[in-house]
């Protein structure tokens, strides 16, 4: 289909162009893509490319084949669905980061000592580490998901909005979320390569870092995707993406070491399995025809 194939062109293309040449001048491929502000500040303005990608794929195609990226919030018919999209990511992050912490304890820090770190930083004492890690937790968990979001629908009206029900026109809604999982997963390949993640040093790198975005993007995927057939909005998709990216990272706080392949991150491939767990229930739910 064509409005699919302008989509998968000008997301990868201009998201791809970016990346790419700007890690390569800015060197990020071989210091990592927080090296550089500019770089980050790339990274998170890619975040609306997929936006770009499915407003010209809609342009491309006659008014009848276009598709409805279900924009409208929709917020007094799924008020459930907006607090389940809120909350549930942080029920799974800290379930994962559990998980990761009891399979490797040598790598658990209870005194927190990057945020302790963060304190000194900002001229306060140890005394200070419980109240900042409290408050930046509790922002995580209010006010931060809300905000993401905002930067979050700029992807999820291209792999949501988009991609997904277009896949659903040619295959079943099962398969579609499994194949737009893997793509959205490749997207982030650059960034992966840059460190992203899942930092540089491990086996395999990057090909095993990329496979294990894919594998997180799929998971992900599995609850984004019932999130907008159930709903018939990206926003709650936005809003739980928003979440995940506020509060997936919470298990770094407690770990000796920074991202790994592994975890604490709720994208890790340990640390993942509860989200796994939640994909395959939310993938049972979609249509297999």
């Amino acid at each position: 289909m064509k409005r699919l194939f302008v989509y998968l062109a000008v997301t990868f293309g201009i998201s791809w162009g970016v990346w790419i040449p700007l890690g390569i001048v800015l060197g990020t491929f071989k210091t990592g893509v927080e090296s550089s502000m500019i770089m980050v500040a790339a990274v998170a303005a890619g975040m609306f490319f997929p936006l770009i990608g499915a407003l010209v794929a809609n342009a491309s195609v006659p008014k009848e084949e276009r598709i409805d990226l279900c924009v409208k919030p929709l917020i007094r018919q799924n008020a459930k669905s907006y607090l389940l999209a809120w909350f549930s990511p942080a029920l799974f992050t800290l379930a994962g980061a559990a998980l990761f912490f009891l399979l490797f304890p040598y790598l658990f820090d209870p005194t927190a000592a990057q945020v302790a770190q963060m304190a000194e930083t900002a001229g306060a004492d140890a005394s200070a580490v419980p109240a900042m890690l409290a408050a930046i937790i509790l922002a995580a968990l209010t006010i931060a998901p809300p905000i993401n979001s905002v930067f979050a629908f700029g992807e999820e009206a291209g792999w949501r909005g988009m991609l997904f029900p277009t896949l659903c026109e040619l295959m079943s809604e099962r398969k579609a979320v499994l194949v737009s999982g893997v793509i959205w997963g490749l997207w982030h390949a650059p960034i992966i390569t840059m460190g992203h993640n899942y930092g540089m040093d491990y086996v395999g790198f990057p090909l095993v870092g990329i496979l294990a975005m894919v594998v997180a993007c799929t998971s992900l995927g599995c609850l984004l995707s019932w999130l907008r057939l159930h709903t018939g909005s990206v926003w709650p998709c936005a809003l739980a993406h928003g979440s995940v990216n506020a509060i997936g990272n919470v298990g770094l706080y407690f770990c000796t070491t920074g991202a790994s392949l592994y975890g604490p991150s709720l994208l890790g491939l340990v640390a993942g399995i509860p989200l796994f767990v939640v994909a395959v229930v939310c993938w049972l739910h979609l249509s297999a025809e």
